[in-house]
């Protein structure tokens, strides 16, 4: 019976997107058979006047603020700790502390730590838990109360409170170095304030053409989708949110959490996430279909070729081997998705380009944008793949309305790469900076974790206590 659907399926030339209701008519003597099988189709996108659409370019101009605030960013970063005596702990700064976790009044194994670090306001460790050190001393022993996340790793945790037992063992707070040009010449390569923070404006010039770029094809996708017509058929909208929700269960299973424990500890219902991601989906959805129906009616195609290209430029400016990726991604069944998605980002250009844009520039120069957004991307393959592929779960490509790639972690903070450079080698010699603080991301610490204090060993037995809210 399949075969004989599939077979039928091809001769209409229909695109079924759902799964087929079949029902036996008629069995005849030959052994042939009649039968009926009803199917959702794709639904068929009549788009008008998609050439010339009319858009706003979002402004570029960099304010003296915004070299500021990059000055600002880039001072933290080499920003230094220093023991404070004589008062208590405030937002902003950082408490070192030892803790064991309680549940219930028991110790929970393997839930405790020795000096943790961590950020008050930063909201690192978990939820609630440190603002309730405000006003903490050295030498204090605390109770901190709070609920575990929903998904925390430890599964026998999840969505339960705790009183964590605290001591704390040092205040330390933040101190900015001065940007002068001994600063200067020691994170970058320039002499003076004034060059670092013309090349800062500068960097955040090719920022803010980045985003505007992107928005500015979002943009021209909303104009278009908000005026066309789409009727979705429901089967269609449910397979996505299904596989959406398949796809977020996983994740969740992947950390160790059964996906209806997650949900009680949430308290919400698989009917909540439906209605959490339907809108979503039915945005992705027609954006695809219209996006589809003007690359249809411009005849917008990728050939494999291209895409082979595509893939081993970005590897090989990536520094992988471009055969070798080549190689696992036809292997994977990737490439119509690959090929899909490009196709979606030509159709992109194509509407940007053909678009009016009033304020600035013409659709040559926004080319030419894009050309140099690509120049500064720094994704790796990897990365690149993964975007392409993330929303490829589906049979349905993901719709890719920005091809300027992602900017840089250093171009973001205006550092340039010697000056990250410097930063890391600073953590690798040791010399004091701000560290990372410690989160509870994968459990509680280790079961030898060890120096907890005497004082750990029973919430509400020793010390100045400060009970915390149920957080």
């Amino acid at each position: 019976m399949p075969s004989l659907y599939l077979a039928g399926v091809e001769s209409s030339g229909i695109f079924p997107v759902s799964e087929p209701k079949i029902t036996m008519i008629e069995t005849r003597e030959d052994r042939s058979v009649v039968f009926e099988a009803k199917v959702d189709v794709k639904p068929e996108v009549e788009v008008k006047d998609y050439k010339g659409i009319k858009v706003d370019r979002p402004r570029t101009d960099v304010s003296d603020e915004d070299v500021e605030r990059a000055v600002q960013q880039a001072r933290e970063r080499f920003a230094t700790l220093e023991v404070v005596e004589g008062r208590p702990a405030s937002q902003g700064d950082y408490l070192l502390f030892d803790y064991k976790a309680f549940a219930d009044g028991i110790p929970e194994e393997g839930a405790s730590g020795s000096d943790i670090l961590i950020e008050i306001g930063a909201g690192d460790f978990l939820p609630g838990f440190d603002d309730q050190l405000v006003g903490a001393r050295k030498g204090d022993i605390i109770d901190v109360v709070v609920n575990f996340p929903p998904d925390y790793a430890v599964r026998e945790l999840a969505g339960k409170p705790a009183t964590f037992r605290v001591i704390v063992k040092e205040i330390k707070t933040k101190v900015l170095p001065p940007m002068d040009d001994k600063l200067v010449k020691e994170i970058s390569v320039f002499e003076t304030v004034d060059q670092f923070k013309q090349d800062l404006r500068e960097n955040i010039q090719k920022l803010k053409e980045m985003a505007a770029e992107r928005e500015l094809r979002q943009k021209v996708v909303d104009n278009l989708v908000d005026r066309t017509y789409v009727e979705l058929p429901e089967s269609m909208i449910m397979r996505e949110v299904d596989r959406e929700i398949e796809n977020f269960a996983e994740k969740i299973r992947e950390r160790g959490i059964d996906f209806e424990d997650y949900l009680k500890a949430a308290k919400t219902t698989r009917y909540e996430l439906e209605k959490t991601f339907r809108p979503k989906i039915v945005r992705s959805l027609k954006a695809l279909l219209v996006l589809e129906a003007v690359a249809e009616a411009e005849n917008i195609e990728v050939s494999e070729t291209e895409a082979e290209d595509y893939i081993r430029e970005r590897v090989a400016s990536a520094g992988g081997d471009p055969e070798k990726a080549l190689e696992e991604i036809k292997k994977s069944g990737e490439m119509p998705v690959i090929m899909a998605n490009m196709r979606l980002s030509r159709t992109v250009d194509f509407l940007v380009e053909n678009a009016e844009i009033r304020g600035e520039v013409s659709g040559e120069d926004v080319a030419q944008s894009i050309e140099a957004s690509d120049k500064l991307t720094s994704k790796s393959h990897a990365e690149e793949t993964e975007a392409e592929m993330s929303e490829s779960g589906s049979d349905s490509p993901a719709v890719d309305m920005d091809n300027s790639g992602a900017s840089s972690e250093s171009a973001a903070s205006g550092l340039s790469p010697k000056e990250n450079a410097r930063l890391e080698a600073r953590k690798e010699s040791g010399e004091q900076g701000v560290p990372e603080v410690h989160h509870p991301s994968n459990g509680l610490g280790s079961e030898n974790a060890g120096n907890a204090q005497e004082g750990l060993e029973e919430p509400g037995k020793k010390g100045d206590i400060k009970r915390g809210e149920l957080g």
